[in-house]
């Protein structure tokens, strides 16, 4: 299937990271032309790095989502270079820091806004940055990545949960605005997705237990009880494709959508 990809330029925020490499890798394969963005250089240049083993062309614009004149000025650096930005798949979002014997909560205000700062503050920056310029060329898509505990609760994620759920209004918010104009903005709703950070500290939670790794995530998947038809976590790939989807011409038809990618740990 041709997804319309092929040629167009491409920014993925947090690229140098797991699950935002994977998206960068996904959309290469179908042969778009990669804007790497995030906080590490170093990172971002392995990226490019497989980018470019993919035959793909990247670049790396290095920037701090949590700066907004460092956002700004990269994102000004990257329609004066390269014209446009046709698609943005914005991966950027912290989990925070928990603070020690405190429910989250009931967190500090210093911890709230921390969580507010780190997660929705960077990705409307992010967004306010990249979508204009988008509305003004008529055409482009993107796709911001929130988490399934927008939809349910879930103690240990409170902070991480509220302020991807006021990213999700937010999203329906720019999709109302962009309608009609050639733009549209979706968002994915990942579950537990195998990255490196995770893999660790279920490690780290096994050995604690005196417990295999595998018996830990099968605890994790029994929280959800019958529900979670996947019974496992989902790759990096996987979540991937979801979004490369979300921004190809083949969802022309998508906008404001939430779209899950848990495995279906949210169907009850």
């Amino acid at each position: 299937m041709d997804l319309g990809i092929d040629g167009k330029i491409a920014l993925v925020a947090g690229a140098g990271r797991d699950l935002g490499r994977a998206v960068a890798l996904g959309l290469a394969r179908e042969g778009a032309h990669l804007l790497l963005g995030g906080r590490s250089a170093d990172s971002l240049e392995e990226t490019a790095a497989m980018v470019r083993d993919a035959g793909c062309k990247a670049t790396v614009h290095a920037f701090d989502a949590a700066d907004a004149d460092s956002v700004a000025a990269a994102v000004g650096a990257m329609l004066e270079r390269h014209g446009r930005i046709d698609l943005f798949a914005n991966t950027v979002g912290p989990f925070p820091a928990r603070e020690p014997d405190v429910a989250p909560p009931y967190g500090s205000d210093a911890s709230w806004i921390a969580a507010f700062e780190g997660i929705f503050l960077t990705a409307a920056r992010l967004n306010r940055a990249v979508i204009p310029a988008m509305k003004a060329a008529g055409q482009g898509a993107v796709v911001n990545v929130l988490a399934n505990s927008v939809r349910h609760y879930s103690e240990s994620t409170a902070q991480y949960g509220a302020m991807k759920a006021a990213l999700a209004h937010l999203v329906k918010n720019l999709a109302r605005d962009v309608a009609g104009s050639g733009v549209r903005v979706n968002a994915v709703l990942p579950g537990w997705i195998r990255t490196a950070r995770l893999d660790a500290a279920i490690a780290d939670e096994a050995a604690a237990a005196g417990v295999s790794p595998r018996e830990i995530e099968r605890r994790m998947m029994a929280g959800h009880g019958a529900a979670f038809w996947g019974q496992r976590m989902g790759e990096p790939g996987e979540y991937a494709d979801a979004i490369v989807f979300l921004l190809s011409a083949r969802a022309s038809y998508i906008n404001g959508a939430l779209v899950p990618v848990d495995g279906g740990s949210q169907i009850a």
